[in-house]
This record gives C-alpha cells, structure tokens and sequence, in this order.
C-alpha cells in the first residue's frame, strides 16, 4: 500500500533537524559520513531523502523510491526529494549535494525501490548502494531518523565550511595575464563533464562584462543538469539589467548542426541578440555543414561566433581593457560556485595552481 509524505510536515522535521545537534555515533552515523563523502551525487540524495521520509512518518519504508515499490510503506520519494529536500538544499546547504534540480531521473534512483540486484555499476557504486540499504533498513524509529537526520546536516555544514575555506586559500593567488591564459588552456585539457570549458568561458565573460559593461551580468549554469530550468538559454547567459541578451553554448564533445540549430534557436526564441558556440580544441564536426547552419541563423538576424576554445581564451583576455589578479580568481571562485563544480574539478583546479607556481603565497600555506 503507497504512502503519501505530508510535505508541510516534512519541512518542518528537516528545519528542526537542521537545527539540532547531533547526539549519535554509531555505524550508521559512520555510514552516513561515509556516503556523504563520496562522489556519487544521486546516492547522496538518496539516503538524505530516506531518513527524512522516515523521520517525517514512522509507516514509510525508506527503501522505496517509487509509490508502486512491492511492499508496505512504499512512496513517491522523487516527489518528496522535488518539493522539500532540493530547495532545502538551496537555501540552506548551499548545494553542497550536488545542486541538482531533479536528483530521482538519474539512472541509481530510477528503480521502484532500493534492492541489491538494482542494476549498478560494480565497485564503488555497488558498495555504496548495499551500504545505503543498510543504513535505512537499520533506522526502525521516526525519533531515531530524525537525530540522524541532525547529524547529516552535522557532516554537511563540516563539508560547506572546508569548501569556503579552500576558496578562500585560493583567492589569496597572483597570476599574471599571461599566466591566467597558460592556466586556462591547461584547465580545459581535463573536462570533468564539460565543467572545465564551462567555468573558464563564464569566468572571461564575466571579467569582460564587469571591465566593460557594468549594467550587464552573466550566469554560468550547471553542466549537464537534469531537468534545468526553462529560462536557462545557453551554458552562459548574459543580461541587460533584468532582460536576456545574449547566450553561449560551450560543447567539449563531438557535435553536429543540429546541436548547433538547437542552441541557436533558443536564443532566437528568448529574443537574443547575439550568440556564441564554443568548442573544444579536441571536438569533431563538419565544419561546412556547421556553417551553413550557422548562415542560416544569421540570415534571421542573429549574429553568431563559432569559435574553438583557446581563440576564445585569447580573444576576451585581448579585449580586457585591465585585469587585476585578484580579480580573475574571484571571478574564476564565483563561476565554479554557480555550476557548483565537482570535488574533482577543484582538485584539478588546485592541482595547477601548484603545478603553474603561481606564487609564492600558494607555496606557504601548502
């Protein structure tokens, strides 16, 4: 029989445990720590999403991830996670499970239930899923699940504080302009899902737009984003004042027109003025068919750049007029923070940072 979640009451037992304390420390509470550590997103909300349907009511069966999952106590866990679990995650945990707008249409949840035949990926994957199963299955009690939901948000506010703190280490670096430019070109030679060509062109977009023209700003959304928001146009979207302007789509994989017409014809239909398509140095396309494409677009009045990356990089860095140091890592801080970039990502973004010595400040706090 399906259970439905009071999701008025759910906000409130995830608040209150948002602000309690965490009084357990057990293998559960190891689990959860364990889980929450990891890099696989979709678990992450899995398990935070179970322990509060099983906190919010006694009768659920945190195993389910479906209404129709064969057994007592199933209920529509994506319909939870929607409406109560993601904008919590917005507004108070600033993302830091992943910032994902529709966590249940990844493959690990789109089974009717959590089960150990559910078809992963082995390794890891397969590990974390058994360790879920057992961490939910050994939480009995709406009292117990809620102190270990406490105790998630416990980990999670360790986890929000050592990511500022690494940005802020990293605010602190000097590059020079040639410099930013070297940094840049080895950022995207890793993709990380497209994160690295994203978070460099909204970076230099950003700085292009702040040097030049105040009254616009940029958002760079997040890589390959389930379910993204209608009012998303590009990879990169650019304002004026509160009106879209224009839009720019960044590809790091092989592509063709149609990728091409698809990015285009959103920007025609929000009534864009101006459109770019960045591509990766290492991508595959046929450029003349590409073309025509794009001179069709241009024929309907939208003006379009198709441009490799590196072109790209050199072009906005030409263009500053100025550009501090400090600056272009505060810009490069704020776009890795609005796609909500990979734990590998930064690493990666850390890893040159030492490679390139960028000073002698880096040197010391290592």
């Amino acid at each position: 029989m399906a259970f439905n979640i009071n999701h008025r009451q759910a906000k409130e037992v995830i608040l209150e445990a948002y602000r309690s304390t965490c009084t357990k420390n057990d293998f559960i509470t190891d689990g959860i720590e364990e889980v929450l550590q990891g890099s696989l997103k979709t678990y992450k909300y899995v398990l935070v999403n179970g322990i509060l349907a099983k906190a919010t009511s006694e009768s659920i069966n945190p195993l389910a991830l479906q209404s129709g999952a064969p057994f007592s106590g199933a209920f529509d866990a994506r319909s939870l996670c929607h409406k109560v679990l993601v904008p919590f995650e917005r507004d108070f945990l600033n993302n830091i499970l992943g910032g994902s707008n529709e966590p249940f249409l990844n493959k690990p949840a789109r089974f009717t239930h959590l089960n150990s035949e559910n078809a992963v990926r082995k390794g890891k994957d397969k590990e974390i899923l058994l360790l879920i199963i057992k961490l939910l299955s050994s939480i009995q009690k709406s009292e117990d699940a809620k102190q270990y939901l406490a105790c998630v948000f416990s980990f999670l506010r360790k986890q929000i504080e050592d990511k500022v703190n690494q940005y802020n280490e990293i605010i602190a670096y000097s590059p020079t302009l040639v410099e930013i430019y070297e940094f840049s070109l080895r950022f995207v030679e890793k993709s990380f899902e497209g994160e690295t060509s994203a978070i460099i062109v909204g970076t230099l977009e950003s700085l292009l737009h702040y040097y030049i023209d105040g009254e616009f700003s940029v958002t760079t959304h997040k890589v390959n984003q389930s379910g993204a928001s209608s009012k998303e146009v590009g990879d990169i979207d650019v304002f004026d004042g509160s009106s879209f302007y224009d839009a720019i789509e960044v590809k790091d994989k092989n592509f063709n027109e149609y990728d091409v017409a698809h990015a285009l014809n959103k920007v025609l239909q929000n009534k864009g003025k101006k459109a770019a398509f960045v591509y990766g140095d290492q991508v595959s396309f046929d450029r003349n068919a590409v073309l025509e494409k794009v001179r069709e677009f241009e024929e309907k009045g939208l003006f379009v750049i198709l441009q490799d990356i590196s072109s790209h990089i050199k072009n906005i860095l030409f263009r500053l007029p100025v550009c501090t140091r400090a600056e272009f890592i505060e810009h490069l801080i704020a776009t890795s923070k609005s796609v909500n970039c990979k734990d590998e990502t930064f690493q990666w973004m850390n890893q040159l940072f030492f490679e390139l010595h960028w000073d002698s400040e880096y040197q010391q706090s290592t």
